[in-house]
């Protein structure tokens, strides 16, 4: 196929378009471009993921927009499949498949082998994007190689770009077609033809740039979150040692006109911010720089749920005189998010239960317990608790009444209602009833402290 004809055919929206991989990226990209008007086959190795797509069902049922865009789609412009038939011809292959770190450095395999399996489909002349994260140079030193030792010219035989996803879990239709796009172009006609494609369901502007300022601009956007998350975090930790309340300090530090800082939690989840900020690290240390920012603001993270398990065991210990029942309130990573990839609730949670603690979990969104006993009342969860961890901000827990709450709990003696989110005003908590802790507050119940034992 000759520059010119396939960039009519995508201009006409006739070009043959297959993605590789049907997860939270790949599927509502093929959809979008579906919708755009482009014959879109949707390829997945999860035999079962496709035969429920093909029956109209997803995972990604709670997505706004994607279950529709699903019925409306299957069999006229979309069509999920496992067969590679399929998808031979294709005039554009896009590649959405994970990019997961592994114990040193990124897990590339199922990129490798999804670029494998693209270049054996694509049409010669044709468009391969990689919107798989990749780590700086991989486009240069791992995917051109791949490609041209295949016998294939970038710029003339076939048109290589890399469009890194920006999109967050719960508003994918309207991130993925609203938000600022970058395309890393391995050359001005690669760069053109991806840039053509994307315009055809992107709604924000299009930058086309350098494959590694394209690999450099996604990590460091991820990253840049997390440092600043650890951030606060970190002040968390200070305020609970010097025995401030980080509300009330954050509320009054963000009065300075140059001064965001961000809500502490229990720590940092999702399947970008607890993997990307590695990437960047792992490569720069490889070249002789070690980003030591990086590196301990992924520790500050990725220890906040570990400091807060040892808070309840301690607490709890120190209450009862032993173990203690333990609801686990929220699972996902995110608030009225039903994904639970990388929250640091499941270290949390497992952490509870090697201490000996009975620990209930409960979640409206998703079927997960992390290794704890899951509840599917909410009500049963709490019922004769000696804590209550609310883990997730869910909006079902922020409509909570916390003194019918209390009463629901049904039991003599003081409930810790442990706020990890900062979901509830300390005041109210307590005149609920209930021994408020929360990150970043002090929580000693031994010395002269915020918080005190009520009888």
């Amino acid at each position: 196929m000759l520059y010119e004809d396939l960039e009519t055919a995508i201009k006409a929206r006739e070009a043959k378009v297959s993605v590789l991989g049907q997860g939270y990226i790949g599927l509502p990209t093929s959809l979008l471009i579906a919708r755009a008007g482009f014959t879109v086959y949707g390829f997945d190795v999860n035999e079962e993921l496709i035969r429920d797509l093909s029956k109209g069902s997803t995972k990604l049922e709670e997505e706004k927009g994607i279950p529709e865009l699903l019925r409306d789609l299957k069999g006229r412009n979309y069509f999920p499949t496992n067969d590679l038939d399929d998808l031979y011809g294709s005039d554009v292959v896009l590649i959405a498949v994970p990019t997961p770190k592994g114990r040193n450095g990124p897990d590339l395999g199922m990129l490798i082998s999804a670029l494998e399996t693209a270049l054996g489909v694509v049409r010669r002349g044709g468009l391969v994007v990689i919107e798989s994260t990749l780590p700086p140079r991989a486009f240069q030193d791992l995917i051109l190689p791949l490609v041209e030792s295949r016998g294939m010219r970038v710029g003339t035989d076939i048109y290589l770009a890399y469009c890194p996803e920006r999109a967050l879990p719960g508003k994918l239709i309207q991130e993925l077609t609203q938000n600022f796009r970058i395309i890393g172009a391995a050359d001005e006609r690669s760069g053109r033809l991806a840039k053509i494609l994307y315009e055809s369901f992107v709604e924000g502007n299009i930058e086309i740039v350098d494959p590694l300022t394209a690999e450099m601009v996604k990590l460091v956007e991820n990253s840049f979150r997390d440092v600043n998350i650890a951030f606060a975090n970190e002040i968390a930790r200070m305020c609970e040692t010097l025995g401030v309340d980080v509300r009330r300090v954050r509320e009054l530090a963000n009065k300075h006109p140059r001064v965001n800082m961000l809500i502490p939690g229990i720590g940092v989840g999702g399947s970008c911010l607890t993997k990307d900020p590695w990437f960047l690290y792992w490569i720069s240390r490889e070249r002789g720089y070690t980003p030591n920012l990086i590196r301990e603001s992924r520790r500050i993270n990725s220890g906040m749920p570990y400091h807060y398990a040892e808070v309840l065991d301690e607490l709890v210990r120190r209450l009862r005189g032993g173990r203690g029942t333990i609801a686990v309130l929220g699972l996902t990573y995110k608030g009225d998010v039903p994904d639970p990839r990388e929250s640091p609730v499941e270290p949390l949670v497992k952490e509870l239960v090697k201490r000996g603690h009975t620990v209930r979990t409960y979640d409206p969104l998703i079927d997960s317990s992390f290794g704890g006993e899951r509840i599917s009342d909410f009500l049963e969860a709490v019922r004769g608790a000696d804590v209550l961890a609310f883990t997730a901000d869910h909006s079902e827990f922020k409509m909570l009444d916390l003194k019918k709450l209390r009463r629901a709990v049904g039991k003599d003696g003081p409930v810790i209602l442990f706020d990890g989110r900062l979901l509830f005003d300390p005041e109210e908590a307590e005149e609920a009833g209930f021994l408020y802790i929360s990150v970043g507050r002090p929580y000693s119940i031994l010395d002269n402290s915020l918080v005190t034992i009520k009888d």
